[in-house]
């Protein structure tokens, strides 16, 4: 709260607020103030709902991070896949344009199970 600026508690408008509330931000002054384990608040009813947006924010999280690393395996593994197969592509590609043993049979062949 910037020094020199007046504001008032919501409840006792000739008290200057001392906070504002965590979770509404409502100016209370200290008689007000209801103090938690993640803040002041202006009631008990803030507090309460503050901890529990705190709480399903911490599973959140804690559930995030487990299904992120299952994500991200499936993303790197899929982009492995993408990148295998542009590679064969290409190699097929030159395998048609040029006689390579072994492998332009490889290619005629598969060009043949897919219809190309």
């Amino acid at each position: 709260m910037p020094k020199g600026k007046f504001t008032a508690c919501i409840h006792h408008p000739a008290v200057e607020a001392i906070a504002h509330c965590h979770q509404c931000s409502t100016p209370v002054c200290g008689r007000c103030v209801v103090a938690g384990p993640t803040g002041r608040f202006c009631s008990f009813e803030c507090r309460e709902k503050h901890e529990q947006f705190v709480e399903k924010a911490r599973d959140c999280d804690v559930n995030g991070k487990q299904g992120g690393r299952f994500s991200r395996a499936v993303r790197k593994l899929f982009g492995y896949l993408v990148f295998l197969a542009a590679v064969l592509f290409c190699l097929g590609i030159l395998c048609t344009m040029y006689e390579v043993p072994l492998l332009s049979e490889w290619t005629r062949a598969v060009r043949g199970i897919i219809g190309i």
